[in-house]
């Protein structure tokens, strides 16, 4: 009988000790994307829901629509997004001159004094079935851009500084009395802007 020789085995108990490593070692070196939203906050839960709905003049209110071509219409203007955030601020800008606000009203704050506001001012937002995520992301970026650059003008006329320099006090009644975020977005539908 001839001799048969055996072929030693491969000693395997430090694998694991390695793929371990590897992945530990991938884990720390690979970069991941990073993901973009936008910061809404949710208004808080009423204990009881109101039973008559809220009758809103529609001078009060600023529509936005925007097609499933990405071409927008602001009020009953076909508008460039470049053109949209200055309609939004002159909107929402209660000392504009030429624009009659039904719900204007002059408010005294502490250390602020007497100023106009609408508390009713909303911008509709309504977007088709169709619109880009790109053309959404942009339009929803210059509403909220138009209230933020309208707080920190705000701000530097009636405290010398930004919102975000500002004291707690300060922020709140700018933001949440005087230029509150009233934008309102429905349910996408079939948009059409003739």
């Amino acid at each position: 009988m001839a001799n048969i020789k055996k072929t030693p085995g491969i000693n395997g108990s430090s694998m694991a000790d390695v793929s371990f490593i590897l992945l530990i070692f991938f884990l720390m070196v690979t970069t991941m994307g990073t993901d973009y939203g936008l910061i809404r906050q949710l208004p808080p839960m009423q204990e009881k829901p109101e039973e008559n709905p809220i009758d809103i003049n529609k001078k009060n209110i600023l529509v936005v629509n925007v097609n499933q071509r990405d071409e927008l219409m602001v009020g009953s203007d076909l508008t460039d997004i470049s053109r949209l955030r200055e309609k939004t601020k002159d909107f929402f800008n209660i000392n504009n001159k030429g624009v009659e606000y039904p719900d204007k009203k002059d408010t005294v704050f502490a250390n602020i004094g007497n100023v106009s506001i609408n508390k009713s001012a909303l911008v509709s937002l309504q977007n088709d079935r169709g619109t880009s995520y790109k053309a959404y992301i942009q339009v929803q970026n210059e509403l909220a851009g138009a209230v933020i650059e309208l707080r920190n003008e705000f701000c530097m006329q009636y405290f010398g500084r930004k919102i975000d320099d500002c004291t707690q006090d300060q922020q709140d009644i700018v933001s949440k009395k005087i230029y509150p975020m009233s934008i309102s977005e429905a349910e996408p539908k079939n948009v059409q802007i003739k």
